[in-house]
């Protein structure tokens, strides 16, 4: 078991460890060039500000639609035995 261990190249490692900072510079890239593009756009903010207001809306109608309660068609008789 030991000589399994001791054939493994130590570069393996480094190349995992290079892919994995490759791929956070990579991300880190895409958000930061999210982020200028957004504040770059004067019309940016309101479309950040309607979608997150559209994320809620089934909230809002729920409270201003109109409540009507039930009425029955016809009285309610009380029916006594004796």
């Amino acid at each position: 078991m030991l000589r399994d261990q001791d054939t493994r190249n130590p570069t393996d490692r480094d190349g995992f460890s290079s892919q994995i900072t490759s791929l956070v510079v990579i991300n880190g890239v895409i958000v930061l060039a999210l982020i200028v593009l957004a504040l770059s756009s004067p019309s940016a903010s309101e479309w950040i500000s309607a979608a997150a207001q559209a994320e809620f809306v089934g909230s809002d109608t729920v409270a201003t639609s109109p409540t009507q309660i039930a009425q029955p068609l016809r009285p309610t008789r009380i029916v006594r035995s004796n």
